[in-house]
């Protein structure tokens, strides 16, 4: 792998023009899987407290992307940065990462306090400390009194907010969340997309979401990283990718898009 661990991470302006360093970075990060290019030299920053979702369609490379940044996989190129800390060789556990899977993940031989605690357990927290922050996690998700509860007793929608929970509990500098709404019911899936939301904006942890529903993306996120055949063809705040796209593929897939043949005369 190239490597090049004299490099600082470059600032980057927040929305009011200040020069602030990224919670993220990945600088020409590049995967394959045999002779298939999964994810082609990616340039991306995140600002802290974003809310940056990666869409596109299925075998895009967006959840490949999502991958190298929490750990689970490992970049054949390029760096990836998290807190300004060059972490492309640190492994999965010492990222301090949160991530929330589509099928949930929870033990099932685990309470719902267990499942919750499990990361903190990990990283040796006293258990006065653990039962505390657990008791403040269910609140946060709303579901106090749940905590002696088994997974198979709970509804879709409990399991993912147990699974929300269990990420955000251990303070992570970067929550990443993969299509975690795409099991569930189309009014449920709305009302989770608020509260996500809402304990985004209320925690201020950066957040990167990934899904391929255009109207999810559109109305969560801060930004958008549009995504194709593994290159990243448009980074933009959702009104410029919906109004002004980069090109073709992002116009037909983000929106309705107007395209006309024709030839210079």
């Amino acid at each position: 792998m190239l490597m090049r661990t004299d490099q600082i991470t470059a600032l980057m302006p927040d929305p009011t023009g200040e020069r602030i360093r990224p919670a993220v970075q990945l600088d020409g990060v590049t995967k394959r899987f045999g002779e298939s290019m999964a994810l082609h030299e990616a340039w991306l920053k995140i600002r802290p407290s974003e809310f940056m979702t990666l869409l596109g369609p299925s075998g895009c490379g967006k959840t490949t992307l999502l991958n190298l940044v929490a750990g689970f996989l490992e970049a054949d190129n390029g760096e990836i940065f998290i807190d300004g800390e060059l972490v492309t060789e640190t492994p999965a556990h010492q990222r301090e990462i949160g991530i929330v899977f589509q099928n949930y993940a929870l033990f099932p031989h685990m309470s719902v306090a267990k499942n919750i605690a499990y990361g903190l357990k990990t990283r040796g927290v006293e258990t006065k400390e653990i039962a505390r922050r657990v008791d403040e996690a269910l609140a946060l998700v709303k579901l106090s009194g749940f905590a002696d509860r088994k997974p198979k007793q709970l509804s879709g929608g409990q399991q993912q907010r147990v699974a929300l929970a269990r990420a955000l509990v251990i303070r992570p500098k970067v929550l990443l969340l993969d299509e975690p709404f795409s099991a569930l019911d189309k009014n449920l899936r709305g009302s989770m997309q608020v509260e996500l939301k809402q304990i985004q904006r209320e925690l201020g942890v950066t957040t990167i979401f990934v899904t391929h529903d255009q109207g999810e993306a559109l109305s969560m996120s801060d930004r958008i990283a549009v995504m194709s055949a593994g290159r990243i063809r448009q980074i933009a705040a959702p009104d410029d990718i919906y109004r002004r796209p980069a090109d073709r593929f992002v116009a037909s897939f983000v929106g309705d898009a107007n395209i006309l043949n024709g030839r210079l005369v």
